[in-house]
């Protein structure tokens, strides 16, 4: 699904710098290739032109976290304010045709969300989910539980 959106290495082996780099081929060990600066910035612009997107949805993108190093890595977190009904989230999902990561990402918090159902009769409630755009992407689902409470600290000078 990532492909479209990032730019691939010759291969996953060290580089002898003798090959054509225009020559680069898809390698079957890996899944989707590496992040480009360019293609990290793209995606980084993309992320924040649709925060009316993931706020109509119900969402608020709370955190983005940027890795940089041999495999960098975008890791936005979302949290859930409100549901939204079916009708409405067609309607979001329709307007996304031309903005296939984005697109994505509402499906995957779409069906994060319904897995609320699964924690009925427990003490742990659907917060949001975070998803790892990268060479090996994934989306977490997060739960929290009901009667946790964020501890207070004092930091004023006494």
């Amino acid at each position: 699904m990532f492909s479209r959106f990032f730019s691939k290495k010759a291969s996953n082996a060290p580089s002898e710098s003798n090959g054509d780099a225009s020559s680069s081929k898809t390698s079957n060990d890996s899944v989707l290739p590496n992040l480009s600066a360019e293609k990290l910035r793209a995606v980084i612009i993309s992320l924040n032109q649709a925060e009316p997107i993931f706020q109509r949805a119900g969402y608020i993108m709370e955190q983005l976290d940027v890795e940089l190093g041999n495999s960098p890595k975008l890791t936005p977190y979302f949290k859930q304010r409100q549901s939204i009904s079916e009708e409405q989230y067609e309607e979001l999902i329709s307007e996304l045709d031309d903005q296939q990561l984005i697109k994505f990402m509402l499906i995957s918090l779409h069906k994060s969300a319904r897995m609320q159902s699964l924690f009925e009769n427990s003490e742990l409630y659907y917060y949001g989910m975070e998803i790892d755009i990268s060479s090996v992407p994934s989306v977490r689902t997060i739960f929290k539980r009901k009667d946790q409470v964020a501890e207070i600290i004092d930091i004023k000078p006494k």
